[in-house]
């Protein structure tokens, strides 16, 4: 066994030897030294595992050990890496002239040397990638589980969307034209294994990337949606708790409901249709004889089919498209915070308007946007509510105005 391999197996068993401690640090992220660890700790800081923390009797991993730990784990990995395509090319192709030199002067040593450089480039430049993309699914098909609030969930994903992009953009560096034409030589097998690997799994990148950005996308509208729906009813239970006479009761279990209050038995959806209700058995088997009798029946999918490139195009800018009633009410709290100590009332300005809309149905969207308004505006604008209780149902009433003035 040489000297190197040697210090290597020292190495692992050092690991080994230490792995409760080791754990323990990456968990704590600091492990107190005693008279029981002191000399482990000793040899583990003189191998550089372990570095003094900010107390003297406090160690902690060193950067490199927790990196790797974070790298095998996919723990606490940022998906936002440094990526230069453009530069990663440039030296590429740079070796590439170097080994091609060194083969036309029969330097082998030279030669092989600059080989493995090529090798080291495309192999993290890859890996690199695959690193990021990974994370990045793991994030996004959590919905960003690291995170607690809504608000940070969107943040997040704003930010991961915002890299998928740029990273779409960095890879417009790499032109398969331009790795082919690395080969255009006498070129050696073992440097055509190398790019055409590489090419195969950039290609697999590529398609990963396209289904990731669909995906963020979507999760992104699909984040928005929830939080207007948790700011709703976050003040509308505020709210309520305020105002206590507004509160509905719970008459489901009574027999005399108004159809006001009814509750809906809501829908039934199922993955797939149920093959055991017998109502259905006749238009099973219409369907079955219809595709029995068909000349030409319909081809089944493709699924060696050309994949979708992504789409590297310059992103257009679109004009924001504001919802008209949205305008209405926004330019109506406008008022109210510009004429202190007056009521406003929501049926007159929608008279003034002429908007095309149910009076019923412009009261819920006037109490709903003042639901979604920030804390310090829903303080600023004090919002009273008109109604007439039901028969027989003095927990529920049914808003007929709406007023507001500005209370600060």
């Amino acid at each position: 066994m040489s000297f190197d391999q040697q210090q290597i197996a020292e190495l692992i068993r050092k690991l080994g030897s230490a792995d409760q401690l080791l754990a323990e640090a990456y968990i704590n992220g600091t492990i107190l030294i005693d008279d029981e660890n002191r000399s482990l700790i000793e040899g583990l800081k003189k191998t550089g595992l372990l570095r003094i923390a900010d107390q003297s009797d406090e160690f902690r991993l060193t950067t490199d050990i927790k990196r790797l730990i974070d790298r095998l784990l996919l723990r606490n990995l940022r998906y936002r890496q440094n990526t230069d395509m453009a530069k990663m090319v440039k030296s590429v192709e740079e070796d590439i002239d170097a080994y091609r030199n060194a083969l036309e002067r029969n330097e082998q040593d030279e030669a092989n040397y600059h080989l493995e450089q090529i090798d080291d480039i495309l192999y993290e430049s890859l890996e690199l990638l695959e690193n990021s993309l990974s994370v990045m699914f793991s994030a996004i098909t959590s919905q960003f589980g690291f995170v607690n609030s809504l608000a940070s969930k969107i943040r997040e994903n704003e930010r991961a969307l915002g890299y998928a992009q740029q990273l779409v953009q960095e890879l417009k560096h790499i032109n398969l034209n331009d790795c082919y034409e690395w080969l255009n030589w006498a070129a050696p097998a073992e440097l055509s294994r190398k790019i055409i690997r590489f090419v195969d799994q950039y290609k697999n990148i590529v398609e990963r990337l396209a289904s990731i950005v669909d995906r963020m996308k979507t999760l992104l509208f699909t984040l928005r949606l929830q939080e207007q729906t948790a700011n709703r009813t976050r003040a509308m239970a505020q709210y309520l708790k305020q105002h206590p006479e507004w509160t509905p009761l719970d008459w489901s279990n009574e027999s005399n409901v108004p159809n006001l209050l009814k509750r809906g038995s809501g829908l039934t959806l199922q993955t797939g249709i149920n093959t055991h209700n017998s109502s259905l058995q006749a238009d099973f088997v219409s369907l079955i004889q219809e595709l029995k009798r068909q000349s030409k029946p319909i081809l089944p999918i493709d699924r060696n089919a050309e994949q979708v490139p992504v789409n590297t195009a310059e992103a257009a800018v679109m004009e924001h498209q504001q919802d008209l009633y949205e305008a209405h009410v926004e330019s109506m709290f406008a008022g109210v915070l510009g004429k202190q100590g007056h009521k406003i009332s929501a049926l007159t300005y929608w008279q003034t308007a002429g908007l095309d809309v149910k009076p019923e149905l412009w009261l819920d969207i006037v109490f709903a946007q003042y639901c979604c308004l920030p804390q310090r505006l829903r303080r600023a604008i004090a919002l009273e509510m008109a109604g007439n209780c039901l028969p027989g149902f003095n927990g529920n009433q049914q808003i007929t105005e709406i007023w507001l003035r500005r209370a600060q």
